[in-house]
């Protein structure tokens, strides 16, 4: 029987140090440890944590699945590389944070990369998270915000779609409205992809609604657009809009769907209105402890296939 292709899910846990992780500091490392667990024997899962913290692991999961190293902010998804088998690095700059503090947070990734010789297929200056790319499975098509335009104001809608359609190399994108009022602007808290052909759009008022649904369609002409209910709360922690009830910034893989889930009565119905929509497994995992800070379980990740994920797994030991 074939094996499955597994995709490397790498998770950044705060430093012990951290003065502004340091209330949710224990809930981070439970929901990291219970998510390693979740994804065991699914796809490969590690977590980067700096030689203070890693004790704080000892006992809870597999030493296997830890590396030593300095990554200075936990919400990886956006200063790492966008699409898992193509590794493109944009620019680390949002407008939502201090410039020398997203410069600070960049750069001690990247050197880490450069430390374990990860290699980005491509690097552009578009300053860009990658929080706001969200990319089918097989990577032939990505959904944005006009966050990026608001960001890069030199770009029209028209050369942002030509220019990014040939860096990350995919065959369609829409540039969708952003959120009013969201901190951050990201796509993957309005929408994901179910299967390659399939969006799950968590429903908007209008005229927002309308102007999104028509972005989708006119951009991605044979793809199916299925609502989902939208449980948003409306809440903020140190100035960053919440993500408690936002169902759709789940991690897709080959062969998994990962869902967040809030300790809400909705929780079961999102579960099996996901499942109803895609041949892939969906899995629940617990994120109701970590989502007020802004992000959920997608924001918490950078994916990883092909060259670069044998790259970065370590050497099990027995």
């Amino acid at each position: 029987m074939e094996s499955k292709v597994k995709t490397l899910l790498v998770l950044a846990a705060p430093s012990i140090k951290s003065k502004y992780y340091s209330e949710k500091f224990a809930d981070i490392i439970e929901f990291m440890t219970n998510f390693a667990k979740l994804a065991n024997g699914k796809d490969d899962l590690i977590i980067l944590a700096d030689t203070d913290t890693l004790p704080s692991f000892q006992g809870k999961i597999d030493p296997n699945k830890l590396i030593e190293a300095q990554i200075d902010d936990i919400w990886i998804r956006d200063f790492s590389p966008a699409i898992p088998t193509r590794q493109i690095k944009f620019k680390y700059a949002p407008s939502y944070i201090k410039l020398s503090d997203s410069k600070y947070v960049e750069n001690s990734f990247l050197r880490w990369c450069s430390k374990h010789d990860v290699h980005f297929f491509e690097k552009s200056d578009i300053i860009l998270d990658a929080g706001n790319i969200v990319d089918n499975p097989s990577g032939t098509r990505v959904i944005i915000t006009d966050r990026v335009l608001q960001d890069n104001p030199s770009l029209t809608k028209a050369s942002a779609k030509e220019k990014l359609r040939q860096i990350l190399g995919v065959d369609e994108i829409a540039i969708i409205k952003q959120l009013p009022g969201d901190t951050t602007g990201h796509a993957d808290g309005m929408v994901m992809w179910a299967t390659d052909d399939r969006i799950l759009f968590a429903s908007e008022t209008e005229p927002l609604h309308s102007e999104i649904i028509s972005e989708l369609k006119a951009s991605f002409p044979n793809v199916e657009i299925i609502e989902t209910p939208n449980y948003f709360v409306d809440e903020t922690w140190k100035n960053f809009t919440t993500a408690r009830n936002v169902y759709v910034n789940s991690i897709v893989t080959d062969h998994y769907i990962y869902m967040p889930t809030f300790n809400s009565k909705h929780d079961d119905e999102m579960l099996k209105q996901f499942q109803s929509y895609t041949d892939k497994s969906v899995i629940a995992v617990p994120a109701e402890n970590v989502c007020m800070m802004g992000g959920s379980i997608r924001c918490l990740t950078w994916q990883v296939k092909d060259s670069i994920r044998m790259k970065i797994l370590p050497p099990r030991t027995s």
